[in-house]
């Protein structure tokens, strides 16, 4: 353990901070119960994998599909993610890295991991490491030092290793210009594309042929996983209740967060406001100005500011509140606007002010200056967040207990009747329907255990709970009565892709017969279409969703060899070409030297990276100890 000084403290509220904390390492923390072997997942050497460890990592790629695509996940989409198998490999890729470091040398030592955590602002105060700062952060998140400790360590180690193995990588003077021609280089092209859609009407459709279908495609239709779960809450509000927080813990709760409760100086102020756009015609810039000016000089000469402002300003939200604008912080406003604001004394009224919105007149009403507010006046709010973090502290040593309990009974029923608690359900769920009870990340959760297995402890917005899956219902295959229209309408476009896959070989065979692409294309009354010069860092507009094979296809081309070897697949759909020029990039600057340079040394890391962990899971023992 790092010699820091670790002392008491009974605040919870600043989970924000692990957001600080976890970017700088791996984290595949936070509060993981140690379970047994028997929910062991697999084994890499002599380290053991766990179901929880595994669990977490996996929510965190959910979580981080979810956040990219919005919304739930679709059991079709998570199916082709397969992010059940890039979880595992995750970890086993991650303790492979440690062994490998290991042998190397490279594992990061004691003052490397003390001087790492110095370093995070999380745990500073005043820009100062503060040791109590640094176990209260790792208390709110559940996690002791020695855990976090680790973990930074065996990121930093990582680091290490990546650095090293990574740095192997060099790239030549003759990679860098065929690189830089590969990309640079411009062709131009003529070509003929070729939609299935226009195909789907020659599509003939027997019964046969759809079961047929059906069959050799069985899992595009399948029900979905369903999972029955019983489940206990435990509820933050309830407890809540039970909490009289005494006169020693409020005072104490605002002595250590006195931060907190700092008020910044404020203004209360009035204002009137002409709009006018940023980038407007001068001569329409000084029209408002001088407008502005009038109105400026009735309120100097003691019109009253509130009935100027609700019959000029063209500020909708304060108008017609007689310009009103509240008490705001300087840094609540442009700071052209602060800046005239807080210089006014109550009762003066400003010169003209330009703001990205136009030109403002501003009254000061009144300032309050920055101070701490006193106890008095947030005592309330006190009370309330130490009956909040009491409150979420019984709730996590209830189900933790609760947790226990069901491992032991192997049965969440019987645990919660001996601690007089509420079995919920059971209830069936998916992955991809709603069920209020279960948010996204909780489900998938559950989706990881097996028959009869007890979760861990679930963090809930509003508590903890814990559940049990009484039964699996795999998914089993739609009836085909069922789902005999999807079953067609994919039916027609998947005999219409092979029918425009087979016009197009046959217009290519054609083309390369006669060497115009323009004659066969006129023959067949087909739109012939012309390119404009393109690269592959520039693609054409039109042809930009070439790719792989395609695209490297196109590239190849030229006066000894004008046509592809085969159809072209342009998204769904297919093209067919024919070369009519090229125009070779110019001369190699410096600048473009370095960008070409980095990208051929990052290819090479990632491949020698790559090279690399094959290398050392043929040395080290991987043994899968339960499916996912």
């Amino acid at each position: 353990m790092l010699d820091f000084v670790r002392k008491h403290s009974r605040s919870w509220g600043i989970k924000v901070l692990l957001w600080l904390v976890i970017i700088v390492f791996v984290g595949w923390g936070g509060y993981l119960y140690q379970t047994r072997h028997e929910y062991d997942i697999a084994r890499v050497g002599d380290h053991f994998i766990s179901t929880s460890e595994y669990t977490t990592v996996y929510n965190n790629m959910v979580e981080g599909v979810r956040k990219q695509f919005g919304g739930s996940l679709s059991d079709e989409l998570m199916r082709a993610l397969n992010l059940r198998e890039q979880a595992l490999q995750t970890l086993i890729q991650h303790y492979l890295i440690l062994r490998g470091a290991k042998d190397l040398g490279l594992m990061a030592t004691n003052d490397e991991v003390r001087l790492k955590i110095l370093e995070i602002p999380a745990f500073q105060s005043e820009g100062k490491f503060d040791a109590k700062r640094y176990e209260y952060v790792l208390r709110q998140m559940r996690m002791t030092p020695d855990v976090f400790e680790q973990q930074m360590s065996e990121d930093i180690t990582t680091h290490k290793v990546q650095a090293f193995i990574k740095g192997r990588a060099v790239v030549t003077e003759d990679e860098i210009l065929a690189d830089y021609h590969l990309n640079r280089d411009q062709i131009k092209v003529s070509y003929v594309v070729l939609d299935p859609a226009s195909f789907e009407d020659n599509v003939s459709v027997a019964e046969s042929a759809l079961q047929g279908f059906y069959r050799n495609h069985e899992d595009r239709y399948m029900e979905p996983e369903r999972r029955e779960i019983a489940y206990v809450v435990l509820n933050r509000e309830d407890l809540e209740k039970e909490i009289h927080p005494s006169e020693d813990e409020i005072n104490r709760y605002y002595e250590d967060n006195l931060a907190r409760f700092k008020r910044e100086k404020q203004v209360r102020a009035q204002h009137i406001l002409l709009r006018v756009k940023p980038d407007a015609p001068h001569a329409e810039v000084d029209n408002i100005r001088a407008q502005a000016r009038k109105i400026l000089d009735e309120a100097r000469t003691g019109k009253d500011f509130a009935g100027l402002a609700n019959k000029y300003s063209q500020d909708e939200a304060t108008a017609k509140k007689s310009g009103e604008l509240g008490f705001f912080s300087s840094k609540q406003m442009d700071k052209d606007f602060s800046a005239a604001a807080f210089a006014l004394q109550p009762g003066e009224i400003s010169e003209l002010v330009r703001t990205p919105l136009g030109f403002d007149i501003i009254k000061s009403e009144e300032i309050t200056e920055e101070r701490t507010a006193p106890i008095k006046e947030v005592r309330s709010e006190i009370e309330k967040d130490i009956r909040s973090q009491g409150a979420q502290d019984i709730a996590f040593k209830q189900a933790r207990n609760l947790r226990d309990l069901a491992y032991a009974r192997k049965d969440i029923g019987k645990a919660a009747l001996e601690m007089k608690m509420k079995v919920s359900g059971p209830v069936w769920i998916t992955m991809s329907e709603d069920q209020p009870a279960f948010p996204a990340p909780i489900k998938a959760k559950l989706f990881e255990l097996g028959e009869g297995d007890v979760s861990d402890m679930l963090e809930l917005p509003g508590g903890f709970a814990v559940a049990q899956v009484k039964s699996i219902k795999r998914p089993q295959p739609i009836p085909f009565a069922n789902i005999k229209d999807k079953v067609t309408t994919d039916f027609r476009a998947d005999q219409a892709r092979g029918l425009a896959h087979k016009r197009a070989s046959e217009i290519l065979a054609q083309a390369k017969e006669k060497g115009s692409l323009a004659d066969v294309a006129g023959a067949r009354n087909i739109n012939l279409r012309q390119s404009e010069f393109f690269s592959m860092r520039d693609p054409d507009k039109d042809l930009k969703l070439l790719q792989g094979p395609s695209l490297n296809s196109i590239f190849s081309l030229q006066d000894s060899k004008p046509f592809p070897e085969w159809p072209l697949e342009l998204g769904n759909k297919f093209v067919v070409c024919q070369f009519q020029g090229k125009n070779p990039a110019g001369e190699l600057s410096q600048e473009e030297k370095a960008e070409v340079s980095g990208r051929i040394v990052r290819q090479k890391q990632t491949a020698i990276w790559k090279e690399w962990l094959t290398e050392i899971s043929k040395t080290t023992k991987v043994e899968r100890l339960k499916e996912v």
